[in-house]
């Protein structure tokens, strides 16, 4: 065998082994019998925990795989792992891709199980939207005391939007940082719409009925 043929050989085996090579991407991790578990998310932050992420080897292929998963997708920004505790926290750009898509793709990549959210996530999940719905209550209730229950957040904050239009409008190129006028208008009808939907529906109803009635009158007293 020539020198040339030994170098060959050589470069070949150390590109097979390096870890984030063109061959080595291609080797998925064997399957894993442990879901990546979900420990707490909001909007660009998620913390991923698993067994496998504890005192990984240096070079351990689960770990590598994950966090070749995360960095090739459109929108991520950082990969921190806590070794001691197999926590990892990944951060990524909140409108560029979708939490659960990105946790999928690195539980499929690493050959975890799945992906399971935990109890304590859930719970944390529920009990902040039952507090922030309960306090846009307290709020809703006390603008309509206020208003001597004339008004509450229903028309209050489509009125906002609306006026947030005008001034839009007004102020044209030099809003600065205010959304176009008619963005703010069609947002407030949106919103005013949306709250109001049962009123509306009740309105449209009473509307037919009244045509109906009408045509009805009309059809009886044409002459036979």
């Amino acid at each position: 065998m020539t020198d040339a043929e030994r170098g060959s050989l050589s470069h070949s085996e150390q590109e097979a082994t390096t870890p984030g090579s063109r061959s080595g991407r291609g080797e998925r991790p064997k399957r894993i019998e442990e879901p990546l578990r979900l420990v707490h998310h909001h909007p660009g932050y998620l913390r991923i925990r698993a067994g496998a992420f504890v005192q990984p080897e240096k070079k351990s292929p689960v770990v590598i795989a994950a966090k070749n998963a995360a960095e090739t997708v459109p929108g991520f920004r950082s990969w921190s792992l806590n070794p001691k505790t197999g926590s990892v926290v990944v951060e990524y750009e909140p409108g560029a891709l979708d939490a659960d898509d990105l946790l999928k793709h690195i539980a499929k990549s690493a050959g975890f199980r799945g992906v399971e959210i935990s109890a304590g996530s859930k719970r944390n999940r529920r009990e902040l939207v039952s507090s922030f719905l309960d306090t846009v209550q307290e709020v809703n209730q006390v603008v309509s005391q206020l208003t001597g229950e004339r008004a509450d957040l229903r028309e209050l904050v489509p009125v906002a939007l609306a006026a947030v239009s005008v001034l839009s409008f007004v102020l044209h190129e030099e809003r600065g940082r205010l959304p176009e006028w008619s963005s703010a208008l069609w947002r407030s009808y949106r919103v005013f719409m949306h709250w109001h939907r049962p009123e509306v529906r009740t309105r449209e109803r009473l509307g037919r009925q009244e045509e109906e009635r009408r045509a009805s009158v009309n059809k009886s007293g044409k002459p036979r």
